[in-house]
């Protein structure tokens, strides 16, 4: 009987936003001795460390709350889960990541990209410059909105938006003050996501806001 030793880890990147994933084995990771694991775009996602136990320390940085997390995981889960396992974040409940059998995390990252292309059509992302990363630039922005995070400096939450080709133009019911926010690429994206609240403020001499439909929040 052949018994492999070895898995993948895909995760979110807290930089650019892309899901990816890396196959590790256990000659990768030697006891004591830190495996770093990238994004293609650079940026460090996590880390890896065998214990003399044999237990896996992993520590991964999360774009839902911008922090890093740590698991400790059982050798027996981490090398021969026949599942997949949920990375998560306990500041926001969500999961930025999982690990499991090669196979397995590859065809949930491909289903994962297959719901948010369909989401996109349907919303009619086709017409903007770049479809991902406005679909991601909404979900930031409606995390914020749901936390009451987002508000206007005349004391109204009442806050609708307003999508260009390039930018998210959020826009004060009350007053109608409103404020451009650039989304087209890993770059503004990676701005927002730093934000723990957005402030609308009324900056004279700035046009008017366009009469495409809006919103709700």
């Amino acid at each position: 009987m052949v018994i492999k030793f070895s898995t993948a880890v895909a995760l979110s990147c807290p930089a650019c936003g892309c899901l990816e994933k890396e196959e590790v084995n256990i000659f990768e990771l030697p006891l004591g001795e830190l495996k770093q694991l990238k994004c293609s775009c650079g940026a460090d996602k996590a880390s890896l460390l065998r214990k003399e136990n044999s237990y896996i320390e992993i520590y991964y940085f999360c774009l839902n709350c911008n922090q890093a997390h740590k698991m400790v995981i059982s050798p027996e889960k981490f090398w021969h889960s026949q599942n997949l396992n949920p990375l998560p974040c306990k500041e926001e409940g969500l999961n930025p990541g999982f690990f499991g059998p090669p196979e397995k995390v590859t065809k949930e990252i491909r289903k994962e990209k297959e719901e948010l292309n369909l989401m996109a059509e349907e919303l009619g992302f086709d017409d903007f410059k770049n479809p991902e990363i406005m679909l991601q630039a909404l979900d930031v922005i409606d995390d914020l909105a749901l936390k009451g995070s987002i508000s206007c400096e005349c004391g109204s939450a009442d806050i609708n938006i307003e999508l260009f080709t390039d930018r998210i133009q959020l826009i004060c019911n009350n007053c109608s003050t409103h404020l451009n926010i650039s989304a087209s690429d890993n770059y503004d994206l990676e701005k927002l996501r730093h934000l723990n609240s957005i402030e609308l403020h009324d900056v004279q001499g700035e046009a008017n806001n366009s009469l495409d439909p809006w919103i709700n929040l």
